[in-house]
């Protein structure tokens, strides 16, 4: 716009000038380097016109020249991006149709394109660890990192590949670290649980535990299966460091209600039985049953290597008079009866259990007895009995 309003001053100049200039064009001379020009000064005005007008057509050329080289530039480009998206699209699908190397190649190929350069690499490291090359996960994850050190991404990502190659001090240390930053992140609290698993880290699951109850992450049957098995892994390990003595003294610091659990007691009383402790598990044992009988804990009384039985089979009794058909109870007494000798009470006792229900251990038992008896014929009817029933049913033949 201002060009054309110059040229257009420009001729409206001339029509003032031209005709006063006529008939006195004038006088110009040029001297350089001993060679001489001579013109009007009409013609001056004319070439510096035209040369102007050279210099405005050589500028509008140049910059359709430019505006084309930028097209094509934006062209290439927008086609390298297209391409990109394709190759990121096949390499994902084939990342998750278990074709690991192909996919690893179409997404680090397209991350210099990509419109998300950090998604390529994560899923490539995915890839390199399916196909066992940790090396080549690492260094995705390392190209991650120099483009964004603080993604949350990446660092569950590598958390989470960490943990599946079995790498979990490395995994446990990331997730530490988003726990600082990201504290109810729910990939990180399952990665977490799972990680304190695998590494039988009990006592801080046991911390982790209202945690997840919070962010609902595990229902009440699983949390209970959780928190008795982190319970359970704390006495395992107070007991192999300090012995039947400081797990005592530990069971008695819980809580009453985690006391009241049978099968944290049932496990405390494994580990009393394997430190020679027996008499002290019996003692628990029954002023535990004394107060809510539990099948679990009846069954583990014939396993305690007690110096004198006849307690436990007068409590046994007792409780027979409150159920006379529970037929663990009928088992316990039979057992505890055999390891007495008292052949044909507890030959009483295991018939009266497998009245009331099938377990081959009680077959099993009451042969055992039969044979003292002398009662060889009975004793194999009742091994091939137990013998069918321990062993898988064939299919019929065909």
């Amino acid at each position: 716009m201002i060009r054309l309003l110059l040229l257009v001053l420009v001729l409206a100049a001339g029509l003032v000038v031209g005709p006063q200039l006529a008939g006195h064009q004038g006088y110009v001379l040029i001297s350089a380097a001993q060679q001489t020009i001579e013109m009007s000064v009409t013609t001056l005005l004319v070439l510096i016109a035209a040369l102007i007008a050279v210099l405005w057509a050589l500028e509008w050329v140049l910059r359709k020249l430019f505006s084309m080289s930028s097209t094509a530039s934006g062209w290439l480009s927008g086609r390298k991006q297209r391409k990109a998206r394709q190759q990121t699209q096949t390499g994902l699908m084939k990342l998750r149709e278990g074709e690991w190397k192909k996919a690893e190649k179409l997404l680090a190929k397209a991350r210099s394109h990509s419109d998300a350069p950090m998604h390529n690499l994560l899923a490539a490291a995915e890839a390199a660890q399916q196909r066992q090359d940790l090396h080549a996960r690492d260094q995705y994850l390392q190209h991650a990192a120099d483009i964004n050190a603080n993604s949350l991404a990446l660092a569950l990502t590598r958390a989470q590949l960490h943990s599946q190659s079995g790498q979990y001090e490395q995994a446990l240390a990331s997730l530490r670290a988003i726990k600082r930053q990201h504290p109810r992140n729910p990939v990180m609290l399952s990665l977490l649980k799972e990680t304190y698993i695998q590494l039988e880290d009990w006592s801080a699951l046991l911390n982790l535990l209202p945690t997840l109850k919070k962010a609902q992450l595990l229902n009440s049957e699983q949390l209970n299966v959780l928190y008795e098995r982190a319970e359970l892994g704390v006495m395992s390990h107070v007991a192999s460091q300090k012995g039947a003595e400081g797990l005592l003294a530990h069971w008695n610091q819980l809580p009453k209600a985690k006391r009241n659990q049978p099968a944290l007691l049932a496990g405390l009383v494994h580990h009393l039985s394997a430190r020679n402790a027996d008499s002290e598990a019996y003692i628990l044992l029954r002023e535990t049953l004394k107060k809510r009988p539990d099948d679990r804990l009846i069954a583990l009384i014939p396993t305690l290597n007690l110096p004198d039985s006849y307690p436990a089979v007068v409590m046994l009794e007792e409780l027979l008079t409150r159920d006379s058909h529970n037929p663990v109870v009928h088992s316990a007494l039979g057992q505890l009866l055999m390891q007495a000798g008292k052949w044909q009470d507890a030959r009483s006792h295991f018939e009266q259990a497998l009245e009331y229900r099938t377990d081959v251990s009680d077959y099993a038992y009451l042969a055992d007895v039969l044979d003292k008896l002398n009662q060889g014929q009975a004793a194999s009817d009742i091994s091939r009995t137990a013998l069918k029933m321990a062993l898988p049913e064939r299919p019929p033949a065909a």
